[in-house]
């Protein structure tokens, strides 16, 4: 394992799980991800998934529900799970 992918692995890691075949939810996680401006580094997992949609946060090996709930691909459900990623980030400082 190089320098770069052990540091990369203390990175939290922002996971948005899209049930197969459902391309609202799909395009909603790469909203999400492009969405995203935090001041620190995180690393992105985006798979689609036999289980219901989720979005959850890994911090130190600690895993945090954001949301199972899937409303719209909507800017303001983006901003709302956005601030709720954030909020749980600021939390670990």
């Amino acid at each position: 394992m190089g320098c770069e992918e052990t540091r990369n692995s203390n990175l939290p890691v922002l996971m948005c799980f899209f049930q197969i075949g459902n391309d609202e939810q799909k395009e909603f996680c790469l909203k999400l991800k492009d969405s995203f401006r935090y001041e620190k580094a995180i690393r992105y997992e985006i798979k689609s998934t036999n289980e219901p949609f989720s979005i959850k946060l890994k911090i130190k090996n600690i895993i945090h529900d954001i949301t199972t709930d899937f409303i719209n691909s909507t800017e303001e459900e983006i901003q709302k799970v956005l601030n709720d990623i954030y909020k749980k980030l600021d939390e670990q400082e």
